[in-house]
């Protein structure tokens, strides 16, 4: 009985009693084809079409799993896998600088074009001459559902995303099972986008902030059963505490700044929440005594200073009333402000006659009137009252207290 061969890669199988004396070769042979068949690599020197043959109980090209197309071949060919009804897979790279084709039977059937440069893997079907040719796909480009069976090792390299010209569709990192948080970079901004119905998380013992590409500044820090504390420039401005907040700097509200300084003028140390609304209108009135060393918080141009009692009482003693140069002719004297007024009048040299005005005066404001000189006479004329009066020599002061209409009470002294 005859040997017959394998259908896909013509090994031979020795009939029972068949090859006495030569099985050995025939077995050393088979073994050949089936090592070509598992990892056999050939390479071949195209110079035009080319036949990949595999012939039963001969190794051959077309027993060789990776097959490597050189030479320098004048313009595109034929590879053509033969037979064509065996069944077939091959690992092909071409290297040949040209355009190879590859089919089986009389290409009727579908086949591969490999261009130069280009490799695959092909499989044939064994149809016969309508045979087909086809790859099978390692671009995961292909795969619109691709899996992995385990966990992604980046094995030292980066996974690198273009701009997003539309979030969620294209060069998007996105989580959940609605893809609801979303990281990409639309060409001018990095964003993260949370869109789901809880909340953004970030936690650590410590969560940083920083600025800058080097990250060489500091712009916000959130310690945990801690401080978050907000910087400018690198320099910690306002921080939380155990007991309200801290700010280092000046608060500015509108226009207005306030600084450390000005607001310590309160008591010299740490500013309170009943201090800031005793400055707010607080309701809150106490009985402390006043003592001239106390202070008395005021605003200076626009500056808040403390100063003491005793120099707020000066300044009020020195301005209770006007004192302006005395008269010593006939003249109105009018009042430029609601301030009582101490006026000497000068008769040295003739007699003087004082029309007084009511002016800015407020109600109980009074308008005092001294003759300096026992020289001739100073007659008074008051406004809102038909009453005159006229000093003589031994007469030197008139008192006239305002009563919001007319100077009602007019007392004179006699020397």
């Amino acid at each position: 009985m005859a040997s017959t061969y394998t259908a896909n890669t013509g090994i031979e199988k020795i009939a029972s009693g068949e090859q006495a004396g030569t099985w050995g070769t025939t077995t050393n042979t088979n073994f050949d084809i089936i090592d070509d068949a598992l990892n056999g690599v050939i390479t071949l020197t195209i110079t035009g079409n080319t036949t990949l043959t595999s012939s039963d109980g001969t190794a051959s090209t077309g027993h060789h799993k990776v097959v490597v197309l050189g030479g320098t071949p004048s313009g595109a060919f034929n590879l053509t896998i033969d037979p064509n009804d065996q069944q077939k897979y091959y690992f092909i790279k071409n290297n040949s600088g040209q355009t190879a084709t590859v089919l089986q039977g009389g290409g009727s059937g579908t086949t591969v074009a490999l261009a130069n440069g280009a490799g695959g893997i092909l499989f044939a079907d064994g149809a016969g001459t309508n045979a087909n040719v086809a790859t099978i796909s390692t671009d995961v480009l292909g795969d619109t559902t691709p899996q992995l069976g385990g966990n992604l090792d980046t094995n030292g390299k980066n996974i690198n995303f273009g701009d997003a010209a539309t979030a969620g569709s294209d060069d998007t990192l996105q989580f959940g099972a609605a893809q609801d948080l979303k990281i990409f970079h639309d060409g001018s901004n990095s964003i993260i986008r949370d869109s789901g119905t809880g909340n953004l998380q970030l936690s650590g013992s410590q969560v940083d902030i920083k600025g800058g590409a080097d990250e060489g500044e500091t712009m916000a820090t959130f310690v945990d059963n801690g401080a978050v504390t907000l910087f400018h420039d690198n320099t910690a401005r306002i921080a939380t505490t155990s007991a309200g907040v801290e700010v280092t700097g000046t608060i500015t509200i509108g226009s207005a700044g306030i600084s450390e300084t000005e607001l310590e003028i309160l008591d010299g140390a740490t500013v309170t929440t009943d201090e800031i609304n005793l400055m707010d209108g607080g309701s809150t009135v106490g009985t402390t005594a006043v003592a001239a060393g106390d202070g008395i918080v005021t605003n200076d141009g626009g500056t808040m200073r403390q100063t003491t009692a005793a120099t707020f009482a000066t300044y009020f003693n020195a301005n209770a009333y006007a004192t302006p140069s005395a008269i010593s002719s006939t003249s109105t004297l009018t009042p430029g402000s609601a301030q009582s007024i101490y006026q000497r009048v000068d008769t040295t040299s003739a007699n003087v006659t004082v029309t007084v005005a009511v002016g800015n005066l407020a109600i109980g404001q009074f308008i005092v009137l001294d003759k300096t000189s026992t020289n001739n006479n100073m007659t008074l004329s008051w406004a809102s009252n038909s009453q005159g009066v006229s000093l003589g020599a031994d007469a030197d002061i008139a008192v006239g207290f305002y009563n919001g209409t007319a100077f009602s009470f007019i007392e004179t002294i006699k020397s």
